[in-house]
């Protein structure tokens, strides 16, 4: 069985700083990991030190401060009340910016003494028409608008609604 020794818990504690994990609980977790692995795996008279950079890849996909990132994301998500794509959150804003307008169009249109002749429906429409065009317009703009012009929210990303901040977008 592999003994891990003070100088290879300072090796991995310093080349996980040196790769930007700054959180000490994040730190000591991902050390502890490391030291089971390396004394399961390992025998005695083994090269630590190149069991641990064959090993370490295996815990982030491009580089290992990914891990704090997600680690920061997850604690900021139990603040908040709902994490939602992209197309729940443009599917929110639609109900949320044109369903009033709809309805009023809707109401006007079967109103109490309402005579539903063309004129009151064409109006009724017209109505709903022009109040739900700016918020329709900006909506499809943001949706819309390609990767390439640094969209407002991209695509792949995440929205997070709290109390503070009310939105928060978190990029892919």
């Amino acid at each position: 069985m592999f003994t891990i020794t003070d100088s290879h818990i300072d090796f991995i504690l310093c080349d996980l700083r040196a790769k930007g994990i700054r959180i000490d609980d994040l730190q000591n977790n991902l050390l502890d990991h490391i030291c089971i692995l390396a004394e399961e795996n390992l025998e005695d008279g083994d090269d630590f030190e190149m069991f641990y950079r064959s090993n370490i890849p295996r815990f982030y996909r491009q580089q290992l401060y990914e891990i704090e990132e997600e680690t920061l994301f997850l604690l900021k998500r139990r603040k908040c009340f709902a994490l939602l794509s992209r197309l729940q959150f443009f599917l929110l804003l639609f109900v949320l910016l044109i369903g009033p307008i709809i309805c009023w169009t809707i109401a006007t249109l079967g109103g109490p003494g309402q005579k539903n002749d063309a004129d009151a429906i064409i109006r009724a429409c017209e109505g709903g028409f022009v109040f739900s065009l700016f918020p329709l317009v900006t909506l499809l703009v943001l949706f819309l608008t390609p990767e390439r012009f640094d969209p407002l929210i991209p695509k792949g990303a995440r929205i997070l609604l709290g109390w503070r901040p009310l939105v928060e977008i978190v990029r892919p």
